[in-house]
């Protein structure tokens, strides 16, 4: 039990860092796929269909991916953002980590976009350049919300207060994206 800074020990256990981010990813992943979805399908049906395939496919995908990306990018520029602010004196603050899931960029981005521009020649590089620099984008906006909240659990962890449960995460997500939907649904209304 956690023990809340009125000296009362709270009734729910909190969440380890890790499920924190995977439930943050789930809901941004979902929610950037829905925004993207609206500029290749057209209509109604469209969406329908594609919302249909979401529900079918979507969770075992969604799970995957964002466990992946809990894994190989949020937790290595948490841990990373942590030490550098503890090197430079700073401490542990937020904008260490968000320094460090763009420093992550470079890697994760520059190394395959690189590959790519030396197999595909020089006639394409500007356009494989665009598509590396769209890519680094997306993912610094889907990894940059979960890295943050990892870095808000662990302070919090470490501070002794109460960790929010995933479960709270997902339910307010769920409220959003089914808002997003909503719109989503009214805007392709002819």
């Amino acid at each position: 039990m956690v023990q809340l800074s009125g000296r009362r020990v709270a009734e729910r256990v909190g969440a380890a860092p890790w499920s924190v981010s995977i439930a943050v990813l789930c809901v941004v992943i979902t929610a950037m796929t829905m925004a993207a979805a609206k500029w290749f399908i057209s209509g109604s049906d469209g969406v329908l269909l594609f919302l249909l395939l979401m529900l079918v496919i979507g969770p075992p995908a969604l799970l995957a991916a964002s466990a992946l990306l809990t894994v190989v990018y949020v937790l290595p520029a948490v841990i990373l953002g942590h030490r550098l602010g503890r090197f430079a004196g700073d401490g542990r603050k937020w904008w260490w980590v968000a320094a460090s899931t763009a420093l992550g960029l470079l890697p994760a981005v520059g190394l395959p976009t690189g590959a790519w521009m030396l197999r595909g020649g020089a006639h394409d590089w500007r356009q494989v350049a665009i598509d590396g620099l769209l890519f680094a984008g997306a993912l610094w906006t889907a990894s940059l919300p979960a890295s943050l909240a990892v870095h808000m659990t662990m302070l919090r962890e470490d501070a002794g207060r109460p960790v929010r449960p995933t479960g709270d995460i997902l339910i307010w997500g769920t409220l959003l994206l089914a808002i997003e939907v909503t719109l989503l649904l009214a805007l392709s209304a002819p």
